[in-house]
């Protein structure tokens, strides 16, 4: 047991390597893609949500341009951003199993 101040300690010095490397990075790539997407579609909606007022002084297919926003503007949005995240994914996806690194 290593206690306090007896120099001994149970927690590992280092971390041991991977034994998929391939597959940790096209897991971080994923996750690195997600995380990015999904911040990106937050940041829209709270930017239109906060600016919604300010728009509305404007037009657009005789609607207030801050109500088309939050109601149609931001659904097409988030659906043109789901198959950009699909179109990179499936990039990603393609570039391990052309390296080989399916396990």
């Amino acid at each position: 047991m290593g206690g306090l101040g007896t120099g001994g300690s149970d927690v590992a010095k280092e971390v041991p390597a991977s034994e998929h490397p391939a597959r940790d990075r096209h897991q971080l790539q994923t996750l690195i893609l997600a995380v990015a997407i999904l911040s990106m579609v937050l940041l829209a909606i709270f930017v239109t949500m906060s600016a919604a007022t300010w728009l509305n002084r404007y037009g657009f297919l005789h609607f207030p341009l801050g109500f088309y926003l939050l109601a149609q503007g931001l659904l097409i949005f988030i659906v043109a951003v789901s198959f950009w995240f699909i179109r990179l994914q499936e990039r990603i996806d393609l570039a391990r199993s052309e390296s080989g690194g399916l396990e």
